[in-house]
């Protein structure tokens, strides 16, 4: 064999050998690069979009800044823990909206479509609305047994509605994380005597809770414990609680029906701190601050570029 040939025989064995390692490196490359999107590293945008759909909880009503409630107060909390992480947010909270009224909204609204599409993270607030409107129609004029029948029938049917509405928002969107807040009781400090609606508070939360494990990507925001008990946070001080209000029943002949449904028109007797001044219903700023902690705590704990 020639010198030259042989020389030209190495160049061609180079040649190839050099394609072979591009192919190796850019593989190794790329399959490296879906670990790491896969992975969620590389998933942070340079904005981040969330969009809030739900009922008065979203809207921000009680939140004496007039700035959106807990919308306001997560992109400042985001910003402030996490510097390179520049959060938007579009709110689409509704005033006295139930779960199915939500749901219209998602189903018909192009603009809440086309946000919902593009959103990085989603959260949701549904469900004080449909217990509300099933206490204002039951709490009167009905004994245990037809109590607990209708709050079966409840539980049913909001489970339906519930479960529709997180389909919907699931299927326009396949990726984003999604945050349901829990629901509270707010007449809890006013009537603590009053079982029933924390077991219907109870029941509500279980369904919501229920249906988010059905679906991926899902994640429970619980607010129930927080805002319901309020500034009565240990054992002791709502045993006192309670003892007072039975005393009251006895001596003034409070707790009827009617003192109940009126309490729910937003009438109080006394103060639950974390609630509105205006309307003792919703939560004041120190009650959004709440709802923003326990909301930030399940973001951190499921989206790889939040710092806890």
């Amino acid at each position: 064999m020639s010198k030259n040939k042989h020389i030209k025989q190495k160049q061609h064995h180079f040649h190839w050998l050099l394609l072979l390692l591009g192919i190796v490196v850019i593989g190794a490359a790329a399959f490296g690069g879906y670990h790491f999107l896969n992975s969620g590293t590389t998933s942070l945008p340079k904005e981040v979009k969330l969009t809030a759909v739900g009922d008065s909880l979203t809207q921000g009503v009680g939140d004496p800044t007039a700035k959106g409630g807990y919308t306001h107060l997560i992109r400042e909390k985001v910003a402030d823990k996490n510097p390179s992480v520049r959060m938007s947010v579009a709110n689409y909270g509704i005033s006295g909206e139930t779960t199915n009224q939500i749901n219209h909204r998602v189903v018909h609204s192009k603009r809440l479509q086309n946000s919902l599409r593009q959103a990085n993270v989603i959260t949701i607030t549904t469900g004080g609305n449909d217990l509300l409107k099933f206490l204002k129609a039951n709490v009167v004029g009905l004994n245990k047994h037809q109590l607990d029948r209708k709050m079966t029938g409840y539980c049913q049917t909001y489970q339906t509605r519930v479960t529709r509405l997180f389909r919907n928002i699931r299927h326009l969107n396949r990726q984003a994380p999604i945050f349901v807040f829990g629901i509270y009781n707010p007449v809890y400090v006013y009537f603590p005597q009053v079982s029933y609606i924390n077991d219907t508070v109870i029941h509500t939360n279980q369904i919501t809770s229920k249906v988010i494990n059905q679906q991926h990507g899902m994640y429970f925001v619980s607010i129930n414990k927080q805002l319901t008990d309020g500034q009565f946070k240990t054992a002791k001080s709502r045993k006192s609680l309670e003892e007072k209000a039975a005393a009251s029943i006895i001596a003034e002949g409070h707790n009827s029906p009617a003192d109940i449904e009126q309490l729910l028109d937003g009438q109080p007797a006394q103060s639950n701190k974390y609630l509105s001044n205006d309307d003792h219903f919703h939560p004041n700023l120190t009650g959004y601050k709440i709802m923003t902690n326990q909301l930030y705590k399940q973001m951190a704990a499921h989206i790889t570029w939040l710092k806890e």
